[in-house]
């Protein structure tokens, strides 16, 4: 009888347990799931968001997708928007649910901030449904807001994260970008300012100074000047009317950039006029030479506009000074062109000799002279560190070859690849702050660092590895 008493008990305690675990467990997420689902204002589809209305206390914003991620906005006027704010917003207007109702038929929207409300948004969808709620107050928690869908007095709260990611104004959701191109379509750039007149052009990924002369362009230099212009982000915007002011400065601007993009080499252009302290007004007195700022202008900022959309905004003077570029800045000061991984022949002649070295057919050592032995490592990148150390300026209009002792070198290199010369240079007599030297093909005279020839005056048996040393003998043991 004990034992069946027992079994009972035990009976009652599994069926217990499993009405809790499918009853608390089971059945707990199920009506989790439910409530969740119960107080789901809507959702659908980010994708499917095609238009984003906000209305705020004086201001309604329009914003219409086009395409598949870019936007425009529509009103108050037609801007170019940001398409990764509308994007945002898109994906938090996409998904609305409520905490909880506080209020099922309110009589009184105001005293929540309903009526009028603080931020309405409406979200229209590809298939022309509207759908429209209203944000007011803030909970006394400050951890949510009170909401209301358009037409209905239910009031309810949604997380104030949710309703924060509508709250914003005009200048928010306008494209912030400077020059919209893209970078590495970039196939011809004309620059003008202070510093002088550039004109580059893109050749087989390579950049070329365009002048009375064409240069070598430095390929680093041009696109960190391209990263820079694709890459800016304006300061503020002007909305004001340019009629009111005496100039803005862009009949002779402070910079003027022009570039052609992509296959179809649609023209982008940018200027930049006066600074903002130095805009006067018609009838204003100009601003004394040195007068201070306006009290809370922190900055110096500088009247800008791209001629492919309207308006006009403000850039500040650190994106300015990244365009003031004279032709020297831009230009490749490489001693000579060329890549390491494509020369597997040199020719190395000065007062020691010609040495001549040559990869290996496997392509790994260096080799030198007609005896193949294994060329010093180190001492075969002194050439290649010779040949790409920065110069130290240019002879433009070079006289007869003899005034910089070019007509009988000191020393030459030739670096090869598969038979091809593919740099040609010769160093003559000592300049002012280094040695005179010119590349093969190049009309100017370039002046080179002084270490850069001391590292070309080795002769064969420099450049051969020593043998390593042999081994002691051991000695022989001694007899007792």
């Amino acid at each position: 009888m004990r034992f069946k008493g027992t079994l009972v008990l035990l009976l009652l305690c599994v069926g217990f347990g499993a009405f809790l675990y499918y009853y608390e467990f089971k059945g707990g997420e199920a009506r989790a799931k439910k409530a969740q689902e119960e107080n789901v204002v809507w959702k659908v589809p980010s994708a499917e968001v095609q238009e984003i209305e906000l209305t705020t206390a004086g201001q309604k914003i329009t914003a219409i997708r086009v395409g598949e991620q870019q936007w425009k906005i529509t009103a108050p006027r037609q801007f170019e928007a940001d398409a990764d704010e509308l994007n945002r917003l898109a994906g938090s207007g996409s998904d609305i649910s409520r905490e909880r109702v506080v209020d099922e038929n309110s009589a009184n929207l105001a005293q929540y901030g309903l009526d009028p409300a603080q931020t309405a948004v409406v979200i229209k969808t590809k298939d022309g449904t509207a759908r429209e709620i209203h944000f007011g107050h803030n909970s006394p928690t400050g951890e949510s807001t009170y909401a209301a869908l358009e037409g209905k007095k239910e009031v309810f709260l949604v997380s104030q994260y949710v309703a924060s990611a509508f709250n914003k104004k005009l200048d928010d959701l306008r494209s912030h970008a400077i020059l919209a191109f893209e970078q590495f379509e970039t196939q011809s750039i004309d620059l003008q300012s202070a510093k002088g007149s550039l004109a580059l052009v893109k050749e087989n990924d390579r950049w070329w100074m365009q002048g009375k002369t064409r240069w070598v362009a430095d390929n680093s230099a041009v696109s960190s000047l391209l990263g820079d212009l694709a890459n800016g982000r304006l300061k503020e915007f002007f909305d004001g009317d340019p009629g009111e002011y005496v100039s803005l400065g862009f009949e002779k601007p402070t910079v003027d950039a022009r570039l052609t993009v992509g296959k179809d080499k649609a023209i982008k252009h940018l200027q930049i006029g006066l600074e903002k302290s130095k805009m006067v007004r018609k009838g204003q007195a100009k601003p004394a030479p040195g007068a201070a700022k306006p009290e809370g202008e922190a900055a110096v900022l500088y009247l800008a506009r791209d001629e492919s959309r309207p308006g006009m905004f403000f850039v500040d003077k650190e994106f300015v000074d990244k365009l003031l570029k004279s032709p020297d800045d831009l230009r490749d000061k490489k001693l000579a062109d060329f890549q390491r991984w494509d020369i597997d022949a040199i020719a190395l002649t000065n007062a020691e000799g010609t040495v001549n070295l040559a990869k290996s057919p496997e392509g790994g050592d260096w080799l030198v002279g007609s005896g193949k032995k294994k060329a010093r490592y180190d001492a075969v990148n002194e050439i290649f560190d010779a040949l790409e150390r920065a110069v130290k300026g240019f002879v433009d209009a070079p006289g007869a070859l003899s005034n910089y002792g070019l007509d009988k070198p000191a020393v030459r290199v030739q670096l090869k690849q598969g038979g091809n010369i593919k740099a040609d240079c010769i160093f003559g007599k000592e300049a002012k702050d280094g040695v005179y030297a010119q590349v093969q093909g190049e009309p100017f005279v370039k002046i080179a660092d002084k270490e850069s020839m001391a590292k070309l005056g080795k002769g064969e048996a420099d450049f051969i590895e020593p043998a390593a040393p042999s081994a002691p003998a051991t000695p022989a043991p001694q007899k007792k």
